[in-house]
């Protein structure tokens, strides 16, 4: 958390797209009756934030560990400008920054998945933001298209390698992505060249975090994602990951669902529904 004074060159320095206002409070904030002082309260009560920064007023503004305003250049360059009409899904939309993003270039609807407790300060921020995104405490398990229908554009990432089923996710994903839109899948993977078609299983975790099980290389993620009924467009936004007992990237996806399935289908596709 930090204060400071709100300074249109520097905040643009911060946020890239929509101007930085669109962080600012607005009416949905005025209605808390909260003051600036409520406000840092309130958000120091919530951390830590991986997340930020997220501005709270005209001086307070939350600083996460990652800068996701970085991260978000990475997604917007794969983006149209202008989103209106179309269905979004962020899993894993931790404390919502993608998701405030993409409302802020005109989605009609955007559902932000978080199962953690970081699905409370996306709730604590939508108060104050207003964006109407759906923040929803539910994990892909529990996502299916008969019930939240299907999306124009899937973004899911950090989850994969910490998936025991990374098929079954990405099968998951391709039924909740409509015919014809759009998958961006970030995950962390391997570095290492000569283990690009293979995918590592990481028993006791990965640099103390033992909630990493698998790590693919990058053949071998776009050839799951394919074998679940997606085609892969290209790889993007590759950067080192976080160093540890091997080496790592992280990086995204860019995936289509075709609108007319090849063949029979992919074997993964049990739940497809019509």
């Amino acid at each position: 958390m930090s204060r400071h004074r709100s300074n249109p060159d520097a905040a643009d320095l911060l946020f890239d797209g929509p101007s930085p206002e669109r962080f600012a409070p607005g009416p949905a904030a005025q209605s808390r009756s909260e003051s600036e002082e409520q406000l840092e309260q309130s958000a120091a009560q919530l951390g830590p934030w991986v997340q930020g920064p997220f501005l709270l007023g005209e001086d307070l503004r939350i600083e996460g560990r990652l800068r996701s305003d970085l991260s978000w250049r990475t997604i917007a360059s794969e983006l149209s400008s202008d989103l209106s009409g179309a269905r979004v899904l962020d899993l894993g939309s931790s404390a919502g920054y993608n998701s405030f993003m993409f409302a802020a270039r005109g989605a009609e609807y955007v559902l932000g998945c978080e199962p953690s407790r970081f699905i409370e300060q996306a709730r604590f921020l939508e108060a104050i933001y207003g964006s109407g995104v759906d923040f929803q405490a539910i994990a892909w398990q529990q996502l299916e298209p008969q019930s939240q229908g299907r999306f124009d554009l899937v973004h899911c990432a950090g989850i994969l390698h910490r998936e025991l089923d990374p098929v079954g996710l990405l099968a998951r994903l391709h039924e909740l992505t409509a015919p014809g839109g759009t998958l961006l899948l970030g995950s962390m993977m391997l570095a290492d060249p000569t283990m690009a078609e293979l995918v590592r299983f990481v028993p006791l975790g990965y640099v103390g975090d033992r909630d990493w099980w698998w790590v693919p290389g990058a053949l071998a993620l776009s050839a799951i994602t394919e074998a679940a009924g997606f085609e892969v467009d290209r790889r993007f936004g590759e950067v080192p990951g976080p160093p540890g007992e091997f080496d790592t990237t992280s990086g995204y996806l860019r995936a289509t669902r075709p609108a007319v399935p090849h063949g029979a289908g992919s074997g993964l596709e049990a739940g497809e529904v019509s």
